[in-house]
């Protein structure tokens, strides 16, 4: 198996470690990670049921 495609850059986004929307699902909770797969950005999101999800960056908000 080639160990380059397990491989993941996490990025600074202004949304980390903020409690966000995704506008999609309209799932809540806080940024946990920015990563790029795939040449892909991607957020991790922990809920408020403790259960992590994704999403694009571009689909968040800052919660009110």
């Amino acid at each position: 198996m080639d160990k380059s495609l397990l491989k993941f850059t996490s990025i600074d986004h202004v949304l980390l470690h903020r409690r966000v929307v995704d506008t999609r699902s309209l799932g809540e909770g806080t940024v946990q990670a920015v990563l790029v797969e795939d040449g892909a950005q991607v957020a991790y999101v922990r809920g408020d049921d403790h259960k992590e999800f994704t999403a694009p960056p571009s689909a968040l908000r800052a919660a009110r």
